[in-house]
């Protein structure tokens, strides 16, 4: 212990000639484990377990805790002890992070990627440009541990010898059993060629080295003011979301990177400037809805609810920065059952999904289109022959109402009238012609695609909606007429079909047989021009993934 001591006394008469923060940090976390009673940890943690956990978390606090555990863990680790093992330590950060602060998992926008999904961003790590290797927002290391294990020891071991390695995050702790569990895996020696960085990424003092890849699950989080040693970008003025600004921030300073982020960035207007600048780079997006499946699967520790769900629409954003391409090709969103997942979660069969147009934003086209493959066909020819939008058609004080719920998870519904429920669109026609129209189109799956393409949230906004391209004008005297027998056909059979949720009150809404939305489908079909089944929009309401795909 005094050959120790005299070592941290000699370090500090060196620590004014420290200036990078990475050393700084790592000087930090030496002297303050210079206090350790030593024997004491012999006896202590060689037969740790949860309550002790919970006890140390209550009476020193997490931080504390934690910095005793990763000095146990480097130093006296017992093989035998079962519950610190190098794969529950994860677990028990977040543990532990619920265990203090009940929403601090939350307030500070962390989800910690699952196994599945941190192999998949990995794979496509591996493959990427780039010499240095960032894990930006690391926590406890899942992605880059991911990362490691697919190229193998001795690959991984080259990357931490070589100074290769930069690991980023604000959480001290975390980067500490990330930092800790690596060193246990591939050698406790290689501490100093670690770039462990404590430090809050979008701080102008912090740059990614040159010549680097990135992965990385940041921050998904509002921020009411922007820090004054924050770049003030438009994304970050427009947005205050963490992981806009560090997308963009990653995008601006590495040559190639993997990002797992909310998928709102595709279509929201406050997300337009970064769409702007992505179209300086290129690469492909694999977008998620979050039901019936999500890809943040499970009952996460700092959530505190008893769903298994939670509301974070994920996407992948795979940035590849080849010579010769602008934009990013982009999936359809992806709507999964949970007993796919293990199938579905595959490098091949997520690509399989993605489109191979690259999709540049402008002024006129401000938002991705989330379109699958077979339906590109069809979404072109829908936007060449509409001269117009819905919104044109509408009219405030006009005499024939319908009306359509703004929520559709799987179909849209239209109505004649006023519906009994709380969140329902109304639009109001002059033209009888086009209320008849209107009424198949919504009742036809070109209206819920079109939300599909373009959002495929939680509601259907109004605005959407009205600018819903509209190709009334093509229409022929037979066409007006079958719209009009077929919507009064609905009409009159629709009490058949209401369906009633009360756990919001009273919300009605209509279930009309699909055999209908195929009969629409097929006219709509025709008038477009286009000789494909009316079955192709069945991968557009369905509740699975790979039912058509595989």
């Amino acid at each position: 212990m005094k050959e120790f001591i005299a070592e941290a006394q000699l370090n500090l008469y060196k620590f004014s000639e420290l200036s990078t923060m990475t050393k700084r940090a790592e000087y930090s976390d030496f002297l303050s484990s210079i206090n350790i009673n030593e024997n004491f940890y012999f006896e202590k943690f060689d037969n740790y377990n949860i309550d002790a956990y919970r006890k140390d978390i209550a009476e020193i606090g997490l931080n504390e805790t934690w910095k005793y555990i990763n000095y146990y863990l480097l130093n006296y680790y017992n093989s035998k002890n079962k519950f610190l093992k190098i794969q529950n330590l994860a677990d028990l950060y977040e543990i532990g992070l619920a265990l203090e602060n009940k929403n601090n998992k939350k307030v500070n926008g962390q989800y910690y990627t699952p196994d599945d999904v941190a192999y998949v961003m990995a794979n496509w790590f591996k493959d990427l440009k780039g010499e240095n290797i960032c894990d930006v927002a690391c926590g406890t290391g899942k992605l880059i541990l991911a990362f490691f294990e697919i190229i193998g020891q001795d690959a991984a071991v080259e990357i931490i010898k070589n100074r290769r390695l930069y690991l980023y995050d604000l959480d001290e702790t975390a980067l500490s059993i990330c930092k800790t569990i690596l060193l246990l895996k591939y050698g406790k020696d290689l501490s100093d060629y670690i770039n462990a960085v404590h430090c809050d990424f979008l701080s102008n003092s912090i740059s990614l080295p040159a010549n680097c890849k990135v992965i990385s699950n940041p921050p998904y989080s509002t921020v009411k003011y922007l820090s004054l040693d924050w770049d003030k970008t438009k994304t970050a003025i427009k947005t205050k979301e963490l992981y806009a600004m560090f997308i963009e921030k990653i995008l601006k300073q590495s040559e190639s990177s993997v990002i797992i982020s909310p998928y709102s960035f595709l279509r929201g207007s406050k997300f337009y400037p970064l769409r702007e600048i992505m179209n300086d780079y290129n690469g492909f997006i694999v977008s998620f809805d979050n039901v019936p499946g999500n890809i943040f699967c499970g009952k996460k520790q700092g959530i505190f609810n008893t769903n298994t769900a939670n509301s974070v629409r994920a996407s992948i954003t795979v940035v590849e920065n080849m010579e010769g391409f602008k934009g990013f090709k982009i999936s359809p969103l992806i709507r999964f059952k949970n007993i796919e997942r293990k199938i579905l979660l595959k490098c091949d069969v997520l690509e399989s999904f993605v489109s191979q147009r690259y999709q540049i934003i402008s002024k006129q086209h401000q938002m991705y289109l989330k379109c699958f493959k077979d339906l590109e066909v069809v979404w072109d020819a829908w936007q060449n022959k509409s001269k117009s939008t819905l919104g044109e058609y509408v009219s405030q004080y006009g005499q024939y109402i319908l009306s359509m719920p703004n929520t559709c998870r799987y179909y849209t519904t239209a109505s004649k009238g006023v519906m009994n429920r709380r969140g329902q669109i109304v639009l109001r026609f002059e033209d009888e012609s086009v209320f008849y129209f209107v009424f198949c189109l919504i009742n036809s799956s070109f209206a819920y695609w079109y939300w599909r393409l373009f959002d495929g949230g939680i509601t259907y906004p109004k605005k959407l909606l009205l600018s819903l391209p509209v190709f009334f004008d093509m229409l022929t005297a037979e066409d007006k007429k079958f719209f009009k027998e077929t919507a009064n056909e609905m009409i009159n059979i629709s009490s058949n079909f209401i369906i009633t949720k009360n756990n919001v009150g009273v919300q009605e809404n209509i279930k009309f047989p699909s055999r209908y939305r195929d009969k629409i489908n097929r006219k709509i079909l025709d008038i477009l021009g286009l000789d494909i089944s009316e079955k192709v929009f069945d991968v557009v309401h369905s509740n699975m993934a790979l039912e058509v795909n595989v």
